[in-house]
């Protein structure tokens, strides 16, 4: 797909799908409904949203909404990872876009779990792995130089503790640690 030109264009993107997943489980949205899907009160919106938003909240249970809207965004975005990497990456794209401003759709898609994880960059949980695989490479490389070189790490560890001590606590009440340095006056 294309990269979305605009917040509308991302908007509109997003609720297609929505609305979308809605008819396909047969789960009723009403227009007032609908129309709040595109409420921002900074970014673009319908010329008429706050007559929307004052029915709607004279209307409407708000939880009971969003929980309804965040599970078929969640549901619309799963069927697009399994069936489509492009439109996966319109999801994607339109939520960056989003973000960027105030808008009520970006907080019911950041309700579900999935919405969640569509906000998390690309390659996020490979950076994690990474980090992980790497600290236990150390420890395992620590081991071996620690049994070869008789190092003792704890006699350093507890070295690093001291010292930490001194700089946390200097940063803490520098005054009151230059007196103590002084012997007190």
């Amino acid at each position: 797909m294309n990269p979305l030109p605009s917040e509308q264009g991302a908007k509109e993107f997003l609720i297609s799908r929505i609305v979308e997943e809605a008819r396909s489980e047969c789960i009723p949205l009403s227009e007032v409904e609908r129309k709040m899907l595109y409420f921002s009160e900074t970014g673009w919106t319908l010329p008429d949203i706050m007559q929307v938003n004052e029915q709607f909240e004279l209307s409407y249970d708000v939880e009971e909404y969003e929980k309804k809207i965040a599970d078929l965004a969640g549901k619309a975005a799963q069927r697009a990872r399994r069936q489509s990497p492009d439109e996966y990456q319109t999801w994607r794209d339109a939520i960056q876009l989003l973000e960027r401003g105030d808008h009520y759709i970006i907080a019911l898609i950041g309700r579900s779990e999935v919405g969640r994880s569509q906000i998390r960059p690309a390659g996020d949980t490979a950076k994690l792995l990474g980090t992980a695989l790497l600290l236990v490479g150390l420890l395992i490389v620590a081991a071996f130089a620690s049994s070869k070189y008789e190092i003792d790490f704890l006699e350093i560890l507890s070295v690093q503790r001291s010292f930490l001590v001194l700089l946390f606590g200097s940063l803490r009440s520098p005054l009151r640690f230059a007196i103590s340095l002084c012997g007190g006056f």
